[in-house]
Formats: C-alpha cells, structure tokens, sequence
C-alpha cells in the first residue's frame, strides 16, 4: 500500500509539473504558435501507449493549434477530453472503454488528432486495459431476514432478489423474506454516495419482482409477483408507498398468473409486462389501464424484461425456465431467439443459439446495447454483445461461493438482480449471499 501511495504522489507531482508547463506555455508568446491552416497537421509520438479509462494522453506534432475547442482526439473512434495544447502538444484524456476487448480484455486503439476538420493518425496504437472488479455494497450472508440500516458497514438483509437505479443513484432492492412467501417481504433503498440504507416499504405481503423506473427517472414502479397489483413510489413524495392495480381498458379482458417484471417503454410511453402465462400486455403509468399487446410469447415461463435504448421498439425477454433470450419488436411483432439454447440449461460462451444459460434473471443494456444478465444457476454475470456474442464477465461459472475481486477470483451465489446506473456502474442482486454487489467496467 506504501508503494502504492507513494507510485500516486509520483504521478500526481508529475501531472501538476506537466499541466504547469502547458499553461504556462500557452500564457506566452509561443513561438509554436497557432493552427496554421495552409501547413499540415504532422504527428510524432504520443505517451503513455498503454492503459487505461482516464490515463492522461500527451499527443506530440506540430500546428495543433492552441484553441483547445478546435482539436479532437479520438481513441478508437471514442472522443477523449481535450484538456489543452501548446501548439506542438496536447494534453487529453483517455475515454471509458473504446470498444470490445480480445480474450485478454486489451483493445488495440488507434489514436487521431483532427484540426479544424483535418485529421491525421499516429503510425502505433494505444493498447487499454478493460479493468473489471466486483466489490461489496452492503450485506451479508447468513444474517437473519430481519433487516438492519444504516450505514452501509452495518446493513444486513435477507435475500435480494432485483434492483433498480434511478438518476440520483439510490439503487431499490426487493427482499425475499425466507420463512413465509407471504409475509415481510421488503424493498430497501441504499445509496452508496450517501453512505445509508433504509426500508421504504417494511411488509408487501406477497414478493415483489424486478422495479422498473419510469421515464422522468425518479417514479419506481415494482410489480408484485401474482394478480395485478403493484408498487409505486416517487421523490416527489419522499418514497411514501402507494399500492395500485392494472386495470382493463375498453373491450379488454386481463388474464394473469404471474408477473416478474415492468419494463419502460420511451417510445409510446407505456409500462410493458408479460404474465408467465405467454400474454404480453402494456398500460398507462398513470392510470394504470391496460391493453394487450401479443400472445403465445414462451408460456409457462418466468422472464424478465428491457427495452433498448439505441431501439426503443426492441424488447429484451430473459425467458428463465426455458434459458434463453428473446427480443420482441412492439412494431412488426417480430418475436426472435438472441442467444441460449431453448429448455436446455447449461454454461457456454458463444455466439447466439450455440451459448447455454442456467436460468437467467434480470437483464439490463448499457449505452452500446451491451446486455448484462444475472445467470443465476451459473453464479456469474454474462454479456451478450448486439451481433450475438455472449461472454461472462466475472463470476467463476458453476462455483458458488462468495469473493470480491477480478474475473479469476470473483463469486457469487444465484444472481437473481441487475442495474446500471447513468456512470455504467452495474449493481447486482447477489441472492443467496444476501448482499448487492457492485460491478466495474472501466
């Protein structure tokens, strides 16, 4: 830890000098002066050539200029922070994750500099490092179903089941009481800035599933697991519970048996939800009336449901029972396997139907259409890219157990949740570790 401290000092007294010299430089008459437009942008080098989400880039050449708002870099295509220039050099910053990693999580960027319009590449790439660590919310395991809040070295809970984030980061957990399905089950507000827990809602009766935030990003909506209640609550209430039912719309008739999930639509403007008996149906958030949408979508399974946010008419499905996942187009109807092999549980890591699943949970996309699904039977967290392609992401497939740490060393035990915040922190329901575990990926 020593060497550690004194490596960031290292750095730190580094950096300062650096960002000296290149605001003093630019304070004067800089004999490198401005961006000439009739001469060439040249490269020469650039350092460091290797790291990772943040590492401060200097980008060596000529007639860069020294309006800062005229220069971009860009690292594999991903635009980096442009801190400032001096005319032969400039100070950027490198962005989060540009692009897919190879087996050994490195991606091999290029590095360009455009100049009023003008754009020239170095001749070497910069290799980043995709960092991903999983480390310990709150929680833990064997503490009795009679939660304590708090601080977050102090909350203890019962199993958690699925989560949702909303836009100040408070994260809502539902709890699944152990000795009586019908009885004290929960839902648990923890906000990692704040340092603090507390229990918004002390007894639901049956359990509640996967919450959903509505669009404006502070209305949770969770549904119970049966019949057509559910749970509402806001900020602008200060998280006062309010229990609501779906209703018919005109001419409609609603057949549920089960509910595991809402998923918010930012394309029409409605809840989406599927009861496991194969009927998928959508309703006003506010009034809660309801129509149906489709039938015959997998019945007799659980699933858990999100909209993409690249394509707001595409519909996830994580179909747990039968161990796959669907997209369903609310437009054309299109009803279509991704990845997994249907009624066939097991672990591989492959490209669309050759990869195997044992009962996934909540699922979730980033702002790529990157999918992160709890496989819980696998205690792991996996990834399915847009074109198909599932990989685990950390968590050691068939082990249980409970470990922070990087992909080789981390462990769960049964998944069941998954959220990601605005900053691509992804938080997980770790059910039988009774704990939310948080998940980066630089």
């Amino acid at each position: 830890m020593k060497k550690l401290n004194h490596y960031r000092l290292a750095v730190a007294v580094g950096l300062m000098t650096m960002t000296a010299a290149l605001q003093s430089c630019s304070d004067s008459d800089n004999p490198r002066g401005e961006y000439n437009p009739s001469a060439p942008v040249e490269l020469t080098d650039f350092y460091p050539t290797e790291g990772g989400v943040a590492t401060k880039l200097i980008l060596n050449g000529s007639n860069f200029g020294t309006d800062a708002s005229k220069i971009q870099v860009l690292v594999n295509e991903y635009p980096a922070a442009v801190v400032s220039s001096v005319g032969d050099q400039i100070y950027a910053i490198c962005p989060r994750k540009p692009g897919e990693g190879d087996e050994n999580n490195i991606i091999d960027c290029k590095v360009a500099v455009i100049v009023d319009g003008n754009r020239v590449e170095y001749p070497v790439t910069f290799k980043y490092q995709i960092q991903t660590v999983v480390t310990t919310v709150c929680g833990m395991k064997d503490a009795p179903d009679d939660p304590v809040t708090g601080n977050l070295a102090q909350t203890s809970m019962p199993p958690v089941t699925y989560l949702a984030v909303d836009n100040d980061n408070n994260i809502f957990a539902s709890l699944r009481n152990r000795g009586s399905y019908y009885n004290n089950n929960k839902v648990m507000m923890v906000n990692e800035d704040e340092d603090f827990s507390k229990i918004l809602i002390p007894d639901t009766g049956a359990p509640l599933n996967q919450p959903c935030m509505l669009d404006d990003g502070k209305t949770v909506y969770i549904p119970t697991d049966n019949g057509l209640e559910y749970w509402t609550m806001s900020s602008d209430n200060m998280w006062s519970p309010m229990k609501q039912s779906l209703k018919p719309n005109t001419g409609q008739t609603l057949t549920f048996d089960y509910k595991h999930s809402f998923a918010m639509c930012k394309y029409d403007g409605y809840m989406y939800v599927r009861s496991k008996n194969g009927i998928l149906y959508r309703f006003d958030p506010m009034s809660g009336l309801t129509t149906q949408v489709a039938n015959g979508l997998m019945s007799g399974s659980d699933s858990y449901m999100t909209f993409s946010s690249k394509n707001p008419t595409m519909l996830y499905l994580a179909y747990t029972n039968n161990h796959c996942i669907y997209s369903y187009d609310i437009l054309t109807g299109k009803h279509e396997l991704i990845a997994g092999i249907s009624s066939q549980s097991g672990y591989i890591d492959g490209n669309g139907a050759s990869a195997m699943f044992n009962e996934p949970r909540q699922l979730i996309l980033d702002e790529n259409d990157d999918m992160y699904i709890a496989d819980t039977n696998n205690h792991c967290i996996r990834k399915v890219t847009p074109d198909g392609k599932v990989s685990t992401v950390i968590g050691i497939p068939g082990e249980a157990g409970y470990q922070d740490g990087a992909p080789d060393e981390a462990l769960f035990n049964r998944p069941f949740g998954v959220c990601i915040n605005k900053d691509g922190i992804i938080y997980i329901g770790d059910f039988d570790n009774q704990c939310i575990r948080r998940l980066a990926i630089e």
